[in-house]
């Protein structure tokens, strides 16, 4: 590996944590977020893209229940009118709207809760299968990076001189755990996420279509 190798590795660590930082306060207070995406899809994560926070959302406990509704920002002739009320009812108007495209998808999407269910059994396998695999690509870089220390260590023993290019791979090696771990907190979080998310389609989805009891 060369240094420019290890430069991008490092800035990849750094893009790695970074993101982590920003997603750290809502996980540990197991808040997520609810939002619309640009594509008009219903997303809920533990973070929302700057892009989207001006849009309108809502917080959501560990539960799925929402604690908080973050209305959109309001335009500067909104903030010119002087009727707050009006305000108000236009952005009451707005979230039914979108509770109201959410529910058309969902119908749109499953026809019962067991189909709910086995949409949740299939995205979360597939985020457990990326993990998994992630897991064993961070055993083998460990593992490597356990070598070259090792002879980085036996080297400097025997009073040599540690080659720059060994430096550079240990340091490579480091930076491409470090960016690793940071994907493997992610896919937690998205495991998390996804559960809640489905959580939220199947209690939705009862309240859209009620199971009749049978007699």
């Amino acid at each position: 590996m060369n240094l420019c190798s290890v430069k991008l590795a490092m800035r990849d660590v750094t893009v790695g944590l970074f993101c982590l930082l920003l997603a750290a306060p809502a996980v540990a207070d197991g808040k997520f977020f609810r939002y619309e995406n640009a594509e008009g899809v219903t997303v809920i994560d533990d973070n929302i893209p700057p892009q989207f926070t001006g849009k309108g959302y809502q917080v959501l406990n560990a539960m799925g229940r929402v604690i908080e509704v973050v209305p959109r920002a309001l335009t500067e002739a909104e903030r010119k009118q002087t009727s707050n009320s009006a305000i108000q009812a236009q952005l009451r108007r707005e979230e039914q709207e979108r509770q109201a495209r959410y529910d058309d998808k969902l119908l749109a999407r499953y026809s019962s809760v067991d189909d709910i269910e086995a949409g949740r059994k299939r995205q979360l396998n597939e985020i457990k299968v990326r993990l998994n695999l992630l897991k064993g690509n961070i055993a083998n870089l460990k593992e490597q990076l356990e070598t070259r220390q090792s002879e980085a260590a036996e080297l400097e023993r025997t009073g040599q001189a540690v080659p720059a290019d060994l430096t550079e791979t240990i340091a490579s090696l480091r930076a491409e755990i470090g960016v690793a771990d940071g994907q493997q907190a992610r896919f937690r979080n998205e495991l998390t996420a996804t559960d809640l998310r489905f959580d939220m389609d199947v209690e939705r989805f009862r309240i859209l279509r009620p199971t009749i009891p049978q007699r």
